[in-house]
């Protein structure tokens, strides 16, 4: 019996590390329009505020088909959702980009304008009937009723003015807003809602997964993690996509070595010499990542730069390891260390003396406990 749940627990973490994006597969196979795909990376560009790569994507974006008019309602729309400063920017970096191109004898279709607001309809009375057909229901209580102006704002303004303008469909909307909330920190909740206002829009699932896979080819693993977390959550997925990190230093290359459990990347950042007889080293371990048992003849230092991970002494209880944590392991304890199964890891190796500092490597740290470790 203990054989069989060993295998089972074994087969669960596997699961989960090929989880990610292999979800999406599973969706329909319906998609975005060409027009649709590429209104993801230049609002999310728009959104990060990283101008240099918003040109590259805005002329993509153009040749696949998108207006001049479409492309400026996009950054116009996201105002309300990354602010002025970044929708301005973008508007700026925009006109170079035309300007570029129209230089180069390349002639863009303007597009359609939006038309006037309707007469018979305040912003206010627009606004709502948009909010409310995009939720499902009426939206109310809560922070609508803490600050009633933000709720005015909302409805009047958002869904009025800016979602009541007819060059640009709510679906466009819907997809351009959550590709520009993944990429701002602290907007799950917000990702959340705009999941069901995609989905009343016409976005459909398969399509909603598909944001997501072009934010990870054209964006960035940290922006489509953020909206893989609240996707998975919502269609119950079991596996999310595992959360990368910011590497400090350079990751370097797959160790190749058989001293560890999935993939560790090493750069050495400092050798050894006679003046300084110290080497450190940067180590990258991707998410269920591990050493195996090992132990030292001298001090190893870990300095935690980025990620979440483990510390383990024998016979001890794991210790968690985040961005700041240093741990200093003295000569003769046995350990290991690694990543959170759901999240990478990096660590800056330091190695005094590493002339007489030997190490003898042991067994590997077992499924079954590495599952328990990241249990807790």
């Amino acid at each position: 019996m203990k054989l069989i749940t060993r295998i089972l627990e074994s087969a669960m973490l596997l699961l989960f590390f090929m989880g990610g994006f292999a979800q999406a597969n599973a969706q329909q196979m319906d998609t975005l329009s060409k027009k649709q795909q590429a209104i993801v990376p230049i609002a999310a560009m728009t959104a990060k505020g990283d101008t240099e790569q918003l040109k590259t994507v805005l002329a993509e974006g153009l040749d696949a088909g998108l207006t001049v008019n479409e492309i400026k309602e996009v950054m116009t729309h996201l105002y309300a959702y990354a602010g002025f400063p970044r929708s301005l920017n973008a508007l700026t970096a925009f006109m170079g980009v035309l300007d570029n191109r129209k230089a180069k004898g390349i002639v863009d279709t303007e597009g359609m304008d939006a038309a006037p607001m309707p007469e018979d309809k305040t912003s206010l009375e627009l606004g709502t009937e948009v909010q409310t057909r995009l939720s499902g229901a009426p939206v109310k209580g809560g922070v609508m009723d803490f600050v009633p102006a933000i709720d005015y704002f909302l409805k009047a303004h958002l869904f009025g003015d800016l979602f009541g303008r007819n060059n640009l469909d709510e679906a466009c909307r819907e997809i351009a807003t959550l590709s520009a909330l993944s990429a701002l920190d602290g907007t799950e909740g917000q990702i959340k809602a705009h999941l069901r206002y995609a989905s009343n829009a016409g976005v459909t699932g398969g399509q909603l997964w598909q944001i997501a896979n072009i934010l990870k080819d054209k964006v960035g693993m940290r922006e489509a993690w953020r909206a893989n977390q609240v996707l998975s959550a919502t269609f119950e997925r079991k596996f999310p996509m595992s959360e990368p990190i910011d590497d400090v230093f350079p990751r370097g290359r797959i160790s190749t070595l058989n001293y560890f459990t999935g993939d560790v990347y090493n750069q050495r950042l400092v050798s050894s010499d006679s003046t300084t007889p110290c080497q450190a080293s940067n180590v990258t371990f991707t998410a269920g990542a591990r050493t195996l048992w090992h132990v030292h003849t001298g001090t190893q230092i870990l300095l935690c730069t980025a990620g979440r991970g483990w510390y383990q002494e024998k016979g001890q209880k794991a210790q968690i390891l985040k961005p700041g944590d240093a741990v200093t392991i003295r000569p003769g304890v046995v350990h290991w260390h690694g990543a959170a199964y759901d999240c990478e890891f990096s660590h800056i190796s330091v190695i005094p003396n590493p002339a007489g500092n030997k190490d003898t490597w042991l067994e590997a740290v077992s499924e079954e406990d590495y599952i328990k470790v990241n249990s807790k």
